[in-house]
């Protein structure tokens, strides 16, 4: 599927109008495939192992030190 802007890619264009349009340009770029939703839920799950500020058991040692 092409979009009508993505023509505007190899067109010759003023430096500044170029410039202007070259981030609605990128939007319609090809992109790659998104990871696996199996892949996002192991990486999301290790990021919110790794931090739990407000685990009991740093409520107990903060309490333990005070």
């Amino acid at each position: 599927m092409s979009h009508p802007i993505r023509h505007l890619r190899d067109a010759q264009l003023d430096d500044k109008l170029q410039a202007q349009l070259a981030p609605f340009i990128n939007a319609y770029r090809p992109h790659d495939l998104p990871p696996p939703i199996s892949d996002l839920r192991r990486e999301l799950l290790y990021e919110k192992q790794q931090s739990r500020p407000l685990s009991f058991k740093s409520i107990c040692k903060q309490t333990k030190a005070l």
